[in-house]
């Protein structure tokens, strides 16, 4: 007797995607798809166009929800959950009222959304509006045939399936990544609770979930390290620099420490040394960080180079000598997990100085694989520096440690072997499982 197979199709939803700054989603989604994973994206904005991470070849793929909306998408899409689901619908519709934490008007917020007016994060996740909204993508994920939904954050992406999951009777899981852990979010506690399961990318996410949510069960929050390809991130050769390069990529955002590695560069140049700084990302901070390079007269020393497609960013990594990225936890509690253009960096054989905060030394081995300090120590991270400046040979240690370290946990092929066979064994509830 042949037994029939379980068709298995994922349909993730992000806040907006592909985006530049989260590139390692992006190569998590091909990853899955090249392993045979049938999945559909979609992102509830389209990326502005500064955000947009060109190097995504499948982006004319995504299916976007909000940007295309119409009034009369939403009313037909509404009209057959009532006709075909009118349990369900109900039951959905009572469970946003009750859930709204919004003290707003809700429609001053609704007319607010349609005119695309800046609203504030409350408004935003405002169950009621996702409610309202989530109906056409709900239709969408019926006609793609989608058996799973998986959200890519907590934010307004988890609302959006925690209420198709009621509307149309799918389970569905989140994946939690920084930002949306550690910023105050709206009815979490509810979208954790309804979800099968929880991904994260680090152990340090996990315990600071329990800690900050104790009713959550351990075993309901994975962890899965997003990797990177250890294949193309590998130093072909080595250039060698009248004087020292440190490099730094990343948003320039609060949070990655930027003006901590200008004020180090500036006691670096008070002392002589010789050594030149190129930082690569874009940024809400751009203009100020520049200004802060002009008063302490770097300009001459630090480039800022702006963004870089991930497809172009190897050279830089080859042409450096340290790799320096000083995070910090932001004001509102914003902060990185693993920030993967530091697994990059040691994949390329470069010494790394960064904080220990968050999942960092998950990774990077402090005096092993390069230094890690208290988050705003400037005069530590310079003096971390000029150790690597004047020790060419401790650089190259700790250069070679830190790809072998990249090897052993952080290698791209392993960690989506690990989430690929994780989502067959949650999702195939002991059935013969296919991907199609």
């Amino acid at each position: 007797m042949t037994t029939s197979a379980t068709k298995i199709k994922i349909g993730f939803i992000h806040n907006a995607f592909p985006v530049l700054s989260e590139t390692f989603i992006s190569k998590e989604m091909r990853g899955l798809q090249s392993l045979g994973v049938d999945l559909q994206i979609y992102s509830l904005f389209r990326p502005k166009a500064d955000r947009l991470d060109v190097g995504y070849p499948d982006g004319d793929d995504v299916r976007y929800v909000l940007d295309p909306l119409r009034p009369r998408a939403i009313v037909g899409a509404h009209f057959y959950f009532i006709v075909t689901s009118p349990l369900r619908y109900m039951r959905t519709l009572i469970f946003a009222l009750r859930s709204r934490t919004c003290r707003s008007s809700f429609l001053k917020t609704l007319f607010a959304f349609a005119a695309r007016k800046e609203i504030s994060k409350e408004r935003r996740q405002d169950m009621l509006l996702h409610f309202i909204l989530a109906a056409p993508l709900a239709r969408c994920m019926q006609r793609d045939q989608v058996t799973f939904i998986n959200s890519h954050f907590v934010d307004a992406a988890a609302g959006f399936a925690l209420l198709i999951s009621k509307i149309i009777g799918l389970p569905f899981g989140v994946t939690a990544h920084a930002y949306d852990i550690f910023t105050p979010q709206y009815n979490l506690q509810q979208k954790i609770e309804a979800a099968r399961f929880m991904l994260t990318c680090t152990r340090y996410n996990k315990k600071s979930l329990l800690d900050m949510h104790p009713e959550i069960a351990g075993e309901k929050i994975h962890v899965f390290y997003h990797g990177i390809d250890t294949d193309r991130f590998e130093r072909q050769a080595r250039q060698s620099n009248a004087a020292a390069e440190i490099l730094a990529v990343g948003r320039l955002t609060p949070k990655k420490g930027f003006d901590v590695l200008l004020n180090a560069c500036a006691i670096l140049a008070a002392k002589g040394v010789k050594f030149s700084c190129r930082i690569i990302g874009d940024g809400e901070q751009k203009q100020e960080l520049q200004r802060l390079a002009m008063r302490l007269h770097l300009t001459e020393i630090v480039d800022f180079v702006g963004a870089v497609a991930s497809a172009n960013i190897k050279p830089y990594y080859e042409r450096a000598d340290i790799f320096v990225l000083p995070c910090v936890i932001d004001k509102d509690g914003n902060r990185d997990g693993i920030p993967n253009v530091i697994a990059e960096a040691m994949a390329m054989e470069l010494p790394v100085v960064s904080s220990n905060i968050s999942g960092i030394p998950e990774l990077v081995q402090n005096k092993e694989t390069g230094f890690l300090l208290e988050q705003h120590d400037v005069a530590g991270v310079a003096d971390a520096v000029e150790r690597l400046i004047n020790d060419p040979t401790k650089r190259l240690q700790m250069g070679k440690n830190g790809r072998k370290r990249v090897l052993s946990i952080f290698d791209s092929r392993v960690c989506l072997q690990n989430l690929y066979t994780f989502y067959v064994n949650e999702l195939s509830n002991g059935d013969q499982a296919t991907w199609k």
